[in-house]
């Protein structure tokens, strides 16, 4: 029966569904999952639009002034940056620290190590 069988496979354009069809796994869970899903979409939609359709408009806060640094000068007109007045002061020089050695920074790179690349010159 084997020889018949392969012959008539080999001459026939019928394709046999003698083959073992897997089943689909189907998860127990996804119909719970679906509507739970459902349910917190429609929450959110419910008070996106209990928002939108509130007639009480929620007025936000002014925010609080802010302490202005050093270095700013505050409001400013065009024409007190145009002058040319001595009384104008340089603020490109605050904040700056000067180190007068290097032992004051300290070692924090003492134990970096070189990465991708060789730690000592390479001679030819």
């Amino acid at each position: 029966m084997g020889f018949v069988h392969r012959l008539k496979k080999i001459f026939s354009s019928k394709i046999e569904e003698d083959e073992i069809k897997q089943e689909e796994f189907h998860d127990p869970h996804h119909e719970k999952m679906t509507e739970e899903f459902v349910q917190r979409q429609q929450g959110v939609i419910d008070d996106a639009m209990s928002e939108l359709e509130s007639k009480v408009e929620n007025v936000k806060a002014e925010p609080s002034p802010t302490a202005a640094p050093d270095y700013d000068a505050g409001e400013v007109e065009v024409t007190d940056l145009l002058s040319t007045d001595e009384h104008i002061q340089d603020h490109s020089e605050m904040n700056v620290i000067e180190h007068q050695s290097v032992e004051e920074i300290g070692d924090h790179l003492e134990s970096a190590t070189i990465v991708g690349d060789l730690p000592e010159e390479v001679k030819f």
